[in-house]
């Protein structure tokens, strides 16, 4: 495979981007001449429009550029893809990264497709059960798992990223029915990711991560709605409404990672170059504001898995851009107090003074404000986790770490 056509559909009709070449181990990009008049800029950072063929850096992202690396899955997706072709007769190695981009169809997060398509299994409507799901999940994280199995979660979460298993799931909230028509969205479903657990999560990670998504919404941080699923089993399994799906409709989504050519597992930017780019993509001075607020929550809630592929921005048909709804807020600790980003310059043990530096340099003037509205709706951490019937020994010990956080 070494010629890939890229397409946007916001889910009227494929409009033509471009197309992806790979020669001699190199990939270049050449924009459709017609789409070069469009009032749509996917990657204006990275991959500005231009006549001209442009050859995609060798790094970070295997020599593509990051608008397009942000529809490879990665993490879980990742996982199920290398053995959906392993089960296959193919060796994940022997994949280039233009084939890879093949395998998507038209399920990967955003808007973006790619032509030709391959398969790896012809898609079905599957019976949702959410315990045998998460069964399924971990006997693949284990050992494998069987073929029905793989074909069915591979179905459900092929094209996701992150580390934890996920599924994308059409629901109808009214109903509380689940469905996995991806030809077309019935009437009354709406798009819906739903999250398993993973080998070394705490017991009761996804009412740990239900009363973050409250508490950051008590403090003004905008989030997809979110709610507890019950299994039959009485475990509870997180679930959050795509922000990058309006129904049949859907949105452009680019990670800050794939906007700003940054490697999320050694990451070298700052809060300050998200912010930047908000302001610049929103074309508002106070749009970074919503970023320094989601920072500030991360900092004081130990949520230090905040790499750059877990924020994002959002682009629609117009080409209106915005910046996207917080998502995988949840208490993750590291050894040293080191944020995945860093607040001016600093990474470790971020205290109030760093994040008001920050603030300063974007002239934010109710800083502080934000800041004390952020340590309030932490406080009540566990007043709303006692309502959920969390652990006692996970509640206890994430109360002692938000508040010892918050004093500082």
């Amino acid at each position: 495979m070494n010629k890939v056509s890229v397409f946007i559909n916001f889910g009227f009709q494929p409009i033509l981007v471009g197309t992806l070449i790979e020669n001699r181990q190199k990939v270049y990009f050449q924009f459709d001449t017609d789409f070069l008049y469009l009032n749509l800029d996917l990657s204006p950072f990275k991959l500005k429009k231009t006549s001209d063929i442009i050859e995609c850096p060798a790094t970070p992202f295997d020599g593509i550029s990051g608008l397009f690396n942000d529809s490879l899955p990665d993490g879980w997706g990742h996982l199920l893809f290398d053995r959906m072709l392993s089960q296959s007769g193919r060796n994940h190695h022997e994949i280039s990264v233009l084939e890879k981009l093949t395998y998507l169809s038209d399920h990967a997060q955003g808007a973006l497709t790619f032509e030709p398509e391959n398969r790896l299994l012809d898609y079905t409507n599957i019976d949702i059960n959410l315990d045998d799901i998460n069964l399924h999940s971990a006997e693949i994280l284990k050992n494998g798992g069987n073929e029905q199995i793989l074909d069915e979660l591979y179905q459900l979460g092929g094209n996701s990223v992150g580390a934890r298993p996920k599924m994308s799931l059409n629901y109808n909230i009214d109903n509380n029915i689940f469905s996995t028509n991806h030809d077309r969205i019935e009437k009354g479903f709406h798009p819906w990711i739903v999250k398993f657990s993973s080998l070394n999560d705490f017991q009761d990670i996804a009412k740990i991560e239900y009363v973050y998504y409250k508490m950051a919404s008590l403090c003004n941080i905008s989030m997809s709605e979110s709610k507890l699923f019950e299994g039959k089993s009485g475990n509870f399994y997180f679930g959050t409404k795509r922000f990058d799906r309006i129904d049949n409709e859907k949105l452009h989504f680019h990670t800050s990672s794939g906007l700003l050519h940054d490697d999320f597992r050694i990451s070298t930017i700052d809060y300050g170059h998200i912010m930047d780019a908000a302001n610049r993509l929103e074309n508002k001075i106070d749009a970074c504001v919503n970023v320094f607020r989601l920072a500030v929550f991360n900092v004081f809630s130990l949520n230090m898995d905040d790499h750059s592929k877990n924020t994002a921005f959002l682009m629609d048909k117009n080409g209106s851009w915005k910046f996207a709804p917080a998502f995988d807020l949840t208490f993750s600790p590291k050894n040293g107090s080191f944020q995945s980003l860093s607040v001016a310059g600093i990474y470790q043990s971020i205290q109030t003074n760093d994040l008001l530096k920050l603030a300063n340099h974007f002239k934010i003037e109710n800083a502080q404000k934000i800041i004390e509205e952020v340590k309030q709706s932490l406080s009540e951490w566990k007043v709303i986790a006692s309502d959920l019937d969390i652990n006692r020994i996970e509640l206890n010990l994430i109360e002692k770490a938000i508040q010892k956080k918050i004093m500082q």
